[in-house]
């Protein structure tokens, strides 16, 4: 039997009968999706630079709100709602890019912490020949106007998910390997 510790909205604390304390959000599974095309032979990919929550590193002061960190195109799932559903939902809202079932190229889920029943779906969608749509991005929250779009070249992918110096959300590595994944497995 479950246990409510907390519960607000948008979050809840919960413990086991085991005595296990677990967080989890109101929408409680989430997609990310790393967009890429292909451009003279090379790859880029569209990062999505948004806040994170507050965090505080052991080498830093206080990180600010306003501080935006490269990660994938993110979104909780409603209630009923299934992956590639949300997928396509959230490619278009936060980058305009009309995406189909058949520009995602594959995906994988993980879970998003040991604290967390959070399944995160990754995607890799191939957006070189999709249309895009001249309007506002986002949802027209807070967040999401402060959030911006960048294109970045592979190396400079890599430099972000291997510097020590870079945060980054962690779905952008899972999106980043699976990317790779693919790209291996499609070489010709």
């Amino acid at each position: 039997m479950t246990k409510y510790l907390y519960k607000n909205k948008w979050v809840s604390l919960k413990q086991t009968s085991k005595g296990f304390v677990y967080g989890e959000r109101r929408n409680v599974n989430s997609t990310a999706s790393l967009l890429f095309k292909k451009e003279n032979n090379n790859y880029k990919f569209l990062l999505r630079y948004q806040p994170l929550p507050e965090l505080k590193l052991i080498d830093t002061n206080k990180m600010k709100w306003s501080t935006l960190y490269p990660c994938c195109v993110t979104g909780s799932m409603e209630k009923n709602e299934i992956p590639i559903d949300n997928v396509i939902k959230e490619v278009l809202e936060e980058t305009n890019y009309i995406v189909s079932k058949k520009d995602i190229k594959d995906f994988n889920i993980v879970v998003s912490s040991t604290q967390m029943n959070e399944c995160v779906y990754n995607f890799i969608i191939d957006i070189t020949n999709a249309k895009r749509l001249n309007k506002k991005e986002g949802d027209g929250t807070f967040f999401e106007n402060i959030s911006k779009n960048k294109w970045v070249s592979h190396n400079t992918l890599k430099k972000i998910l291997l510097s020590d110096k870079s945060i980054h959300l962690s779905s952008l590595a899972s999106c980043y390997l699976l990317f790779d994944s693919y790209i291996n497995k499609n070489k010709a």
